[in-house]
C-alpha cells in the first residue's frame, strides 16, 4: 500500500512538472519561479509617467501570486526599477514572443480598480488628451495598509451578522418628496434611473430659488430602490456639508469622500464604498469616480463651477468625468443648478440629455425674492448718489432687511483695494520688482505686491511723477468698513478672501454678511437664509477678462439669490449694475434658459466653446512651436499663437466639435512621440480650460 502511495505521489510530481514545462513552452519567462496553475499571464497597467508607454504590458504570474485578480494592485519591474501597477486581465498565453518578467509582488488581494471605473478612465483620457495612468491615479487613492485591515475585518463581521440574521435596519424617517412634483419630468427621470439596463436617463434640472438643492437631491435619492446606489458630486466642502445635513435629516446613510481627507480616512471610505457597505456617496471632484456598487443615479451640482476642474493632469472637468462614468456604469446622470450651463445646453440640443424645467404651479412671489435692478430711473431719481458704488437705494434695502433678518452683500473682489492707479494720469500702480499690480491691504497700511510681497512705502508714478492714488476696484474688506460705519448696530461678518469662507450657522436678525461669490454662509436651511441681498459691482464682475464672464456672473448671482427668502416672506434683492445689459436683465426672468440660448447663439457664430473644442498648449516657446508643427491637425483647424503667457508661451488649437476626436488623437500621438524621443522641454496640454479665451 505504501509502495502504491509512493508511486502515485511520484506520478503527481511528474504530471506537475510536465504541466509546468508545457506552460513554460506557451509562456516564455525568466528562470527561477513556478508559474500559476491557471491564467499565468497578466496584462498590467503600469503607472508610469511617460506618455508613449501608456498601454498594457504582459507579465508572468508566479504561483505564489495566483490570487492577483483583475483590479488588484501589484508591483512590477519596469525599465530597471520597481513600479506600481494594476492587473487589468489574465490569460492562458502571451501575445508577445519575448520573455515575460514576473510580478514582483501582489500588494493587496482586494480588486480596487473595477472594470467600470477603468472604462471611464480610458474615455476620460481620450477626451482630455491625457494618459489612462494619470486618470487612474485620480480615481484610486493610494493604499493604506492599516485602513485596509480595519475595513476587511469590518466586512467579515458584517458578513457574520448577516449569516446569523442578527442585522436589522432601522426605519428611516419619511422624506418630503413633494418638492419633486414642481419640476416637469423629474419623477419619470428617477423611475428610469432606478431600473437596470437601457434606457439610461440623463437630464439637466434648473432649480427655482425657493428650493434648496440639498433637499431636492435628498428627495431624488430617496426615490431610488434600496439596492441602487447614488453618487453626488458638489464643488466644495461647504456644499458637501449642506447635503450631508439634508441626508442626516432624512435618515439616509452615506459616505463622504473629500480631497482634504487624510490618506487613511480616504482609503478606508473608498474601501467601504467598494465593498458595498454604503450605497450613497457624496463628495467633491475627488469622489467623481467612487466605485459605488449598482450605481443608479449620478448627480452633479453646479457643473460650471471652476472648482470642478481637476488641477492635475490630464485636467478633466467633473462634467467630463460624470459623462464617462454614466456611460460605463449605465447610471442616470442629473445635472442640478440654479442656472443652466452652456455645456449642458449644448448636450440638450444634441439630444444627449433632457432639460427639466419648473412647472408654473406656484406664484412667482412664493418661489423667488423681489428682484430690483439699479436702472437709470432709480439712479436719476436718487440724484448724484445714485451713480455711486453704494447708492442710497442699497442702504435702504440693507436697513429694511436688517430689521427683519440677515442681509447679504456680495462683492466680486476680496481684499481692501485690490488695484490702485495714479490720480493724475490714471496709470495702474505696478510693483517695481515684479511689475504685478500693487494693492492696498487695509486702512493705514502700505502698498504691497501680492505676488512677490514687495512693500512700497512711498509711491511715485514713473510716468507723471504723481504721488496720489485712487481706487480702481474695491474689495470686500473696504466694503465691510464702509458698511460698519453706516450700520454700527449690525453684527457684521466678512466671508471669503484671505481668511476663507465662514461656516454655515445661525443667521440672526441684524446680521450683515459681506462675502465674495461662492463664500456666502447659509443659515440652518440653505434656501431662504437671508431676508435681503445687495449684489454690488456687477459691472466689475461682467468686465472680467474671459469670454464666459457674462454666463459666470449670472451663475454667481443666481446662486446668491437662491439664499434669499421669497418675496411673499419679504425677500428682496438689489442688483447694482448696468441694468441695460442682457445678463443683468435675465435675472428678472423666472429661469435662465432664454439668456442661455442667446449666449449659445453668439458662441456658435464666434466658434467659442462648447460649440468649438479648444486645446491649450503651454510651455517654453520653442517647445510649443515645435509641438504645433509636429501635430497632425485636422483640416481647417485654427492655430492661435504661440504668444507670451506669463513666464511661458501659449498656443490655442481650435476645431469644430465634429473634428474633436481627430484633434484629441493627434494631441495624444504628438505627446507620445515627444515622450519617446525624450524631448528637452515638456508641453502641457489642456482641453477646453475655462480661461482659454
Amino acid at each position: 500500500m505504501a509502495r502504491a502511495e509512493k508511486a502515485a505521489a511520484q506520478q503527481q510530481r511528474a504530471d506537475a512538472a510536465q504541466g509546468e514545462a508545457s506552460r513554460a513552452q506557451q509562456v516564455r519567462t525568466d528562470a527561477g519561479f513556478a508559474l500559476a496553475q491557471s491564467e499565468p499571464v497578466a496584462q498590467v497597467l503600469v503607472l508610469g509617467r511617460l506618455a508613449h508607454l501608456d498601454r498594457l504590458f504582459e507579465y508572468a504570474v508566479p504561483q505564489k501570486w495566483q490570487a492577483a485578480a483583475p483590479g488588484c494592485r501589484v508591483k512590477v519591474r519596469f525599465a530597471g526599477r520597481e513600479c506600481d501597477g494594476f492587473v487589468v486581465s489574465r490569460s492562458e498565453s502571451a501575445q508577445t514572443e519575448r520573455r515575460l518578467a514576473p510580478l514582483q509582488r501582489l500588494v493587496s488581494e482586494v480588486p480596487v480598480l473595477s472594470p467600470q471605473v477603468l472604462a471611464a478612465c480610458r474615455e476620460i483620457a481620450e477626451r482630455s488628451a491625457g494618459t489612462v495612468a494619470d486618470v487612474v491615479r485620480l480615481a484610486v487613492p493610494p493604499r493604506h495598509a492599516r485602513a485596509e485591515k480595519a475595513v476587511l475585518a469590518e466586512a467579515a463581521e458584517r458578513q457574520g451578522e448577516s449569516s446569523t440574521g442578527d442585522a436589522g435596519a432601522a426605519s428611516a424617517p419619511p422624506v418630503a418628496d413633494g418638492i419633486l412634483d414642481h419640476y416637469a419630468g423629474l419623477r419619470a427621470f428617477l423611475s428610469y434611473a432606478g431600473q437596470e439596463g437601457p434606457p439610461v436617463p440623463r437630464a439637466a434640472l434648473t432649480l427655482q430659488p425657493v428650493d434648496g438643492w440639498p433637499e431636492v437631491v435628498t428627495a431624488a435619492i430617496a426615490q431610488l430602490p434600496a439596492e441602487r446606489g447614488a453618487l453626488v458630486v458638489a464643488p466644495d466642502t461647504r456644499d458637501v456639508t449642506r447635503l450631508a445635513a439634508a441626508l442626516d435629516g432624512a435618515g439616509i446613510a452615506y459616505a463622504t469622500l473629500l480631497a482634504a481627507d487624510g490618506p487613511e480616512k480616504r482609503f478606508k471610505t473608498f474601501l467601504r464604498v467598494l465593498l458595498g457597505h454604503v450605497r450613497v456617496v457624496i463628495g467633491n471632484r475627488s469622489a467623481a469616480l467612487a466605485p459605488v456598487q449598482n450605481l443608479g443615479l449620478l448627480v452633479l451640482f453646479d457643473d460650471a463651477d471652476d472648482l470642478h476642474r481637476e488641477p492635475r493632469a490630464p485636467y478633466p472637468s467633473a462634467l467630463t468625468t460624470a459623462l464617462a462614468y454614466s456611460r460605463s456604469t449605465g447610471a442616470g446622470l442629473l445635472l442640478v443648478g440654479y442656472s443652466l450651463s452652456q455645456p449642458a445646453l449644448r448636450l440638450a440640443d444634441a439630444g444627449y440629455l433632457k432639460l427639466l424645467s419648473p412647472l408654473p404651479d406656484r406664484p412667482r412671489t412664493e418661489v423667488q425674492p423681489h428682484i430690483e435692478l439699479m436702472d437709470d430711473y432709480l439712479r436719476e431719481r436718487e440724484g448724484p448718489s445714485g451713480h455711486s458704488r453704494l447708492p442710497s437705494r442699497a442702504l435702504a434695502v440693507i436697513r429694511k432687511g436688517l430689521a427683519d433678518g440677515a442681509v447679504l452683500v456680495q462683492v466680486p473682489l476680496s481684499g481692501y483695494l485690490p488695484a490702485v492707479a495714479c490720480v493724475r494720469c490714471g496709470e495702474r500702480a505696478l510693483c517695481p520688482a515684479c511689475h504685478s499690480t500693487l494693492s492696498l491691504p487695509g486702512r493705514n497700511r502700505s502698498l504691497s505686491c501680492r505676488v512677490c510681497g514687495q512693500l512700497v512705502e512711498r509711491f511715485e508714478c514713473p510716468f507723471c511723477h504723481g504721488d496720489r492714488l485712487r481706487a480702481l476696484s474695491t474689495g470686500s474688506a473696504r466694503t465691510a468698513d464702509e458698511l460698519r460705519r453706516a450700520f454700527p448696530q449690525a453684527k457684521l461678518l466678512l466671508s471669503g478672501g484671505a481668511d476663507g469662507p465662514l461656516p454655515d450657522g445661525e443667521l440672526a436678525a441684524g446680521t450683515l454678511v459681506v462675502s465674495t461669490p461662492g463664500a456666502e454662509p447659509a443659515g440652518l436651511r440653505v434656501a431662504g437664509s437671508y431676508r435681503a441681498a445687495v449684489l454690488l459691482d456687477g459691472d466689475a464682475l461682467l468686465g472680467r477678462g474671459s469670454f464666459d464672464a457674462d454666463v459666470e456672473a449670472v451663475r454667481r448671482w443666481r446662486n446668491a439669490i437662491s439664499l434669499v427668502c421669497p418675496a411673499a416672506r419679504g425677500g428682496r434683492v438689489l442688483v447694482v449694475a448696468n441694468a441695460e445689459l442682457p445678463p443683468v436683465k435675465s435675472l428678472l426672468l423666472a429661469d435662465s434658459l432664454r439668456f442661455a440660448r442667446t449666449v449659445a447663439k453668439t458662441r456658435q457664430e464666434l466658434a467659442l466653446p462648447p460649440y468649438a473644442v479648444a486645446a491649450e498648449l503651454t510651455g517654453e516657446q520653442s517647445a510649443v512651436a515645435e509641438f504645433v508643427r509636429e501635430c497632425e491637425l485636422p483640416e481647417g483647424a485654427d492655430v492661435l499663437g504661440p504668444v507670451p503667457y506669463g513666464e511661458e508661451y501659449r498656443a490655442v488649437l481650435r476645431v469644430s466639435p465634429a473634428q474633436a476626436p481627430a484633434l484629441l488623437a493627434a494631441l495624444r500621438a504628438t505627446t507620445a512621440a515627444r515622450s519617446a524621443r525624450k524631448a528637452k522641454h515638456t508641453v502641457r496640454v489642456r482641453v477646453d480650460p475655462p480661461e482659454v479665451f
